[in-house]
Parts: C-alpha cells; sequence; structure tokens
C-alpha cells in the first residue's frame, strides 16, 4: 500500500518587505543581504495575523487543487514553531476554521524538517490504515519574534512568513500525485541551543525577565555551526536515502530543499553533483525569504503547479532544523 500527495496549496501574507526597507534597520546592506541569502523580500503577517488563519487558506487552495471535499480529511496534522497560543495546538484551530469532521489534529515541532516529518508520519497513518486522506499543514508567523537590530540582523534578515498544505491520500486521486516513496530522519541533540529560541520554557523561564536575558526570546543561530553542520547531514542524508533505494543522484530529476539560504543550497548541490541544478534546484528564496516549516511544502507547490514534472520523476527533499535534526524524502511522480 502506497501514500500519495495528491494536492497542495501556499499563502502568504500582502506585506512585501524589501532588502531596503530593513537594511538599515539590521545594520546591513541591502545588496549585502542578497548576495550571502538569495533573499531580495519576504512577507510579513500584519499585527493579529494567526498562523492557523494562514494555514486554513493553504488548505482550502489544496482542497481546491486536489478537488476532493473536506469531508475526506480524517486526520491533520500541523508543523510550526510560530503557534497561535501556547496551548492548545494550532491544528484544532484550522479544523474549526475549516469546517472540517471531528478527526485527530495534532501539533508537531520539528522546524524546518516539520514537512519531513509530517510525510513520514502520514504516510505511516495511510499504510496502517488508520487514515485515508491526511493534510499535512505547515506554517510559520515569524516576523514577531525577529530582533530587528544590528546585533541579530545576519539572523533576521532571512525570515518570512507563510503556510503550505500538502494532502496525501491511500490513492492518486489526479494526474498530478507523487508517490511517497521514502523518508529519512535523524537528531543530535548535543546542538539543541546553537538554532532556536530560549524562552518560554522550563529551561530558560516563562518570561525574559525570568531568563535574565531579552534576547532569550529572540532567535539565536551559531552561524558557523549551523553551516557547516547542514551541508555535511544534508548531503548525507540524501546520499543514504538515494543508496537504501539503489538509487544515484544522477536518476533524480529534481530538488526540492527547505528554503534556508541560497548559498547552502548551492554548496549542497556540488557536494552532490547534482548536474543542472539552475534549473531542477527548486528555490522561491528569492520572494518569500526562509519560511521554516512552511517553505519545503511552499517550493514542492511551485513545483507542481509549474507542470514541468513528468510521468517517473524523482523528486529528492533535504531539510535541516533546529534540534539539530534532519533528512531527506524521496518522491516520485506517478
Amino acid at each position: 500500500m502506497s501514500a500519495f500527495i495528491v494536492g497542495s496549496g501556499s499563502a502568504l501574507p500582502d506585506t512585501v518587505v524589501s532588502n531596503e526597507e530593513i537594511a538599515e534597520r539590521l545594520g546591513l546592506d541591502a545588496e549585502q543581504i542578497f548576495k550571502s541569502s538569495g533573499i531580495q523580500r519576504r512577507r510579513w503577517a500584519t499585527p493579529g495575523t494567526t498562523t492557523s488563519a494562514l494555514a486554513a487558506e493553504a488548505l482550502h487552495l489544496a482542497v481546491t487543487d486536489a478537488q476532493i471535499p473536506t469531508a475526506d480529511i480524517d486526520y491533520l496534522i500541523f508543523g510550526t514553531m510560530t503557534p497561535d497560543r501556547f496551548i492548545p495546538g494550532s491544528a484544532p484551530s484550522v479544523q474549526h476554521k475549516l469546517g472540517l469532521n471531528e478527526i485527530p489534529c495534532l501539533d508537531i515541532r520539528a522546524a524546518c524538517c516539520n514537512t519531513l516529518y509530517g510525510l513520514q508520519l502520514a504516510a505511516s497513518l495511510i499504510t496502517s490504515k488508520t487514515a485515508k486522506c491526511v493534510a499535512l499543514c505547515l506554517a510559520e508567523v515569524q516576523s514577531p519574534w525577529l530582533d530587528l537590530t544590528p546585533e541579530a540582523g545576519t539572523t533576521s534578515m532571512l525570515f518570512g512568513d507563510g503556510a503550505s498544505v500538502l494532502l496525501i491520500a491511500d490513492e492518486q486521486r489526479s494526474a498530478a500525485a507523487l508517490e511517497i516513496f521514502d523518508v529519512f530522519l535523524a537528531t543530535n541533540g548535543s546542538y539543541v541551543d546553537d538554532l532556536g529560541i530560549r524562552c518560554p520554557g522550563t529551561e530558560y523561564g516563562i518570561t525574559p525577565l525570568e531568563s535574565g536575558s531579552a534576547k532569550d526570546s529572540f532567535p539565536r543561530m551559531v552561524g558557523q555551526s549551523v553551516i557547516l553542520q547542514a551541508s555535511r547531514r544534508i548531503s548525507a542524508a540524501c546520499q543514504t536515502v538515494l543508496k537504501r533505494n539503489q538509487l544515484s543522484v544522477s536518476d533524480v530529476k529534481w530538488i526540492v530543499p527547505h528554503q534556508a539560504n541560497a548559498n547552502l543550497l548551492n554548496q549542497v548541490t556540488r557536494s552532490l553533483k547534482f548536474e543542472g541544478g539552475g534549473d531542477r534546484l527548486i528555490t522561491i528564496l528569492n520572494e518569500v525569504g526562509n519560511t521554516s516549516s512552511a517553505s519545503m511544502g511552499m517550493a514542492l507547490d511551485s513545483l507542481r503547479r509549474s507542470e514541468r514534472v513528468q510521468q517517473q520523476d524523482l523528486i529528492l527533499m533535504p531539510a535541516f532544523a533546529a534540534g539539530f535534526t534532519w533528512g531527506a524524502g524521496l518522491c516520485r511522480a506517478i
């Protein structure tokens, strides 16, 4: 029994924020931001926009794309690091907004690897016959959490807001379906403090005042550690998932990565010796920045809607996230 991606959708806030608009506040040059990240602009949500609202918008588009009734969705997974509220998770809010049946709703917190974890969980639910159609929602509203000062400029310049949804079902249901071929994931918790947000939590306290530093409520990134580990781990994950399926990188038609930054993505394709990377490496960084949990789903949605995918095309999907956790997925066009 197989699991198939049968629909996809993406949603973005209306407000476009260019490098020029934030460069001075971040103590950077607009061109410098582009050269070091591949990002020219990103979308930031207006105050009061909830993460679940963006996810619900993307889910509506995914249902339309798949041409299936919402009543067919019998499980919902929501991957986000910026939930509407601390408790409960945001998945129930999406269920309510779309008027879905009283189905299981689960939040996951694997940051930029949420797409891979979600695909693995969804495929397992389907192949075990626990579910027939899983909505994998992936969304972030990161802009309110950013430290827009020169001290954090090289981190805050990267992030945007947005949402994507993948519908995973037990049947093809459409000519543009993608079979979930394999997902490999791994974690090394010794790097837990090198990327993420410390506060609120039981380790550093509920408020920055309790933790002793206002910076603990903003994203923190040890850049050298992240880049070094990401480039190594992503390449190794890709090789692992290819090797255990008796494939080589030459068999891959498309690479759809988590949209971290352009330099890292180019470094990975060079390491893999992936030819034709400029056209077949799918990136949307230039227009939307790094949307974390939502980014891989948005990039895959972009590829599906381009109508460039042909039958039997193999799609390699690598990601690296806070934790550190990393992995790679493999899909095949049907």
